[in-house]
């Protein structure tokens, strides 16, 4: 086991997009990068490995089975691995890159991920498939449009601070009490008079 191991080559890991892809960028993307796909090749490698759609997904808005979206997956990536390098094949090279394009987007069953390790170990040209294909993606991926930025979020300018004022009341003498103040007056006034008068008999 561990000498397999020793001899299985290492496996290239392709590029992701570092963010949310629309689903109209991503076919634009991929029918502008790989022209001679199939129009639904292109689509279902735009939707699963630029817009990230599952699978599941893809294979209904596309109406096939999941046979026929791996079918439709690795006939698209062979013609993207196409850009970089042309590789000639045979009818077990077929079915391995079908395995490897599968493998891009989850992993294997334990007996086909064996199998597809065991060809690997025995055909460089599908390990240069592999590696070709990684490459590809990568430019395929590095040739999306930059997601805008967010504009910076202005500052909050806070309310100005509520002043509650006090009513203004007036409080005006009341009747009874301006009544009593001009008697007061009259009695001092009186008073006054009262002296007055005194002083001049006196």
């Amino acid at each position: 086991m561990l000498l397999a191991m020793d001899h299985a080559p290492l496996r290239p890991i392709p590029a992701r997009p570092s963010g949310p892809v629309p689903d109209p960028v991503a076919v634009r993307q991929v029918a502008a990068f790989v022209p001679e796909a199939g129009e639904r090749d292109a689509l279902a490698l735009a939707l699963v490995a630029l817009a990230g759609h599952g699978r599941a997904e893809v294979a209904s808005r596309l109406g096939l089975d999941e046979a026929g979206l791996s079918n439709a997956l690795a006939r698209a990536r062979k013609e993207l691995r196409r850009t970089v390098m042309a590789l000639p094949g045979s009818g077990w090279c077929v079915r391995a890159e079908r395995s490897i394009s599968d493998r891009l987007d989850g992993p294997l069953s334990d007996r086909e991920e064996g199998r597809l390790a065991t060809h690997l170990r025995n055909c460089p040209r599908c390990v240069e498939h592999e590696r070709r294909l990684v490459q590809a993606t990568d430019a395929l991926v590095g040739g999306l449009p930059a997601a805008p930025r967010a504009a910076p979020a202005l500052a909050a300018v806070p309310d100005p601070p509520k002043v509650e004022l006090a009513p203004v009341t007036e409080e005006l003498p009341s009747v009874a009490g301006l009544y009593a103040l001009i008697a007061v007056c009259l009695l001092f006034a009186i008073a006054a008079l009262v002296l007055a008068i005194a002083g001049v008999a006196s």
